[in-house]
């Protein structure tokens, strides 16, 4: 073999094994993301088909409650080529994620899966009322590109680049948030054509110039169907949805115009920048006592109750979870030096409902007695108490020693009246429910800023 082919083929290899190094890499980089901000039980790198041909079924998937989350990681350098760039991107992307799609839920045969925390798994195909489809661009230096695209059948498929999916998941960084702001964004562009400018103005160069015009003429001006152009960053787009969730561009939603221009340049900035968003992050910090309650005490026992009664507390977004923590620590606060003397057994308790779910905190004094009956009673008694208002009830309970006990209340239904009286009459006998303890939802997400109201 002459040296010529020799280091051609050399540099064959190189570029190919440079190429699954950078697709290595990038899909690290989305997983790393995704298991920080949703915890890694939920996430699934790489999931291969266990039990069929064992080919790898998509970048990442995401699996939580009734919604499905697929992911495609594209990493190829961007070379001032933009068409050929979609093509070996967005394009390819939209193919793979159909065909993941394709296999999860519409298979003729059960799909398996291998999460790496746990033993391999039928994919529960029946509990998906949701699929989120999402392909994250990690290319550097693209000044235009498509914020959404459309498979073959019509489905919305979400486009982010990095910095947008990096800034995104980690803003809304527990899963109802998060997928909150992927249904929003799917209803204001579904069925229009957008297009986001993430670069300034003078960055465009004469190529770039050209090929964004040809671009828009062949797929941005279409009959039929409304065209929006974003001059801005998605994490611009961010800043609208966080600051007005339910009216999220309401502009965008009642204009009937075929072709919207949107300069929404420096929002993020302007957003991030607010005393009352940096008082709300403070704030937030809270929340995540609920975050490690979870992974500390709930996820560390590997069964079906722990993963259940895990998937109840994060089906909170971070504020409701803030508002959950601050009022559990309160109430320990309240409590932590009550003690066990030789006449009382301190047993505390406090309520309320969040979203069809109640709460119920438990501070209790040990002497070291098993005390697992009386969390399961007290449970009872919250049923009968609101005559079965919640179908799931959670107890949170701890100690002087800062030591948790959780208890997950599913399905509630009517107890059995001779059971209902036996609590009603060991509900008197404890002489619980003369008074109520409830925490309420004094607290509002976005906190006035103290210093500028008094002045």
């Amino acid at each position: 073999m002459s040296y010529v082919k020799k280091l051609c083929t050399f540099a064959k290899k190189f570029s190919i094994m440079d190429s699954v190094e950078k697709g290595n890499v990038g899909e690290q980089f989305v997983n790393e993301l995704a298991y920080n901000s949703f915890m890694k039980y939920w996430c699934y790198p790489n999931p291969k088909d266990e039990n069929g041909d064992k080919k790898e079924i998509c970048d990442l998937m995401i699996f939580f409650r009734d919604c499905l989350i697929i992911i495609s990681v594209k990493n190829y350098v961007f070379k001032d080529f933009y068409s050929r760039y979609f093509r070996n991107t967005i394009e390819k992307a939209v193919d793979q994620i159909s065909g993941a799609e394709r296999k999860l839920m519409f298979s003729e045969r059960e799909i398996y899966i291998k999460h790496p925390n746990k033993d391999i798994e039928r994919f529960p195909r029946e509990e998906i009322r949701k699929v989120f489809r999402i392909i994250v661009n990690l290319g550097d230096g693209v000044k235009f590109y498509p914020s959404n695209k459309e498979t073959q059948k019509g489905q919305f498929v979400t486009i982010f680049d990095k910095g947008a999916f990096e800034t995104i998941v980690k803003e809304l960084d527990t899963l109802p948030d998060f997928i909150d702001y992927l249904t929003k964004r799917e209803e204001l562009f579904s069925d229009k054509t957008v297009l986001i400018l993430p670069g300034e103005e003078h960055d465009f160069s004469k190529e770039t110039t050209e090929q964004f015009l040809e671009h828009t003429e062949t797929n941005l001006i279409i009959p039929n169907k409304q065209s929006i152009v974003i001059s801005g960053t998605e994490y611009d787009i961010l800043a609208y949805y966080l600051e007005d969730r339910e009216s999220f561009l309401e502009k965008v939603r009642s204009s009937n115009d075929n072709l919207i221009y949107l300069q929404i340049d420096d929002k993020w900035n302007s957003y991030i920048s607010k005393e009352e968003v940096k008082i709300k992050k403070q704030n937030d910090r809270y929340s995540y006592f609920i975050d490690d309650l979870v992974k500390n005490e709930v996820l560390v026992h590997n069964n079906l109750q722990a993963a259940e009664l895990a998937k109840e507390l994060l089906s909170f977004n971070r504020f409701t979870r803030r508002i959950i923590a601050k009022n559990f620590l309160q109430f320990y606060e309240t409590y932590k030096n009550d003690t066990c003397d030789d006449k009382e057994f301190p047993f505390y308790r406090r309520y309320s409902d969040f979203e069809g779910i109640g709460i119920v905190f438990v501070y209790y004094a040990t002497r070291g007695e098993d005390v697992d009956w009386l969390f399961e009673f007290t449970l009872n008694s919250y049923c009968v108490y609101s005559n079965y208002k919640n179908k799931k009830n959670i107890l949170i309970a701890t100690n002087q020693f800062f030591q948790f006990k959780m208890l997950l209340q599913s399905d509630i239904i009517p107890f059995p009246y001779e059971f209902e009286q036996q609590i009603r009459d060991d509900i008197k006998l404890c002489n619980w429910f003369t008074t109520i303890d409830k925490f309420y939802m004094h607290e509002t997400e976005y906190p006035e800023n103290k210093k500028e109201k008094d002045s």
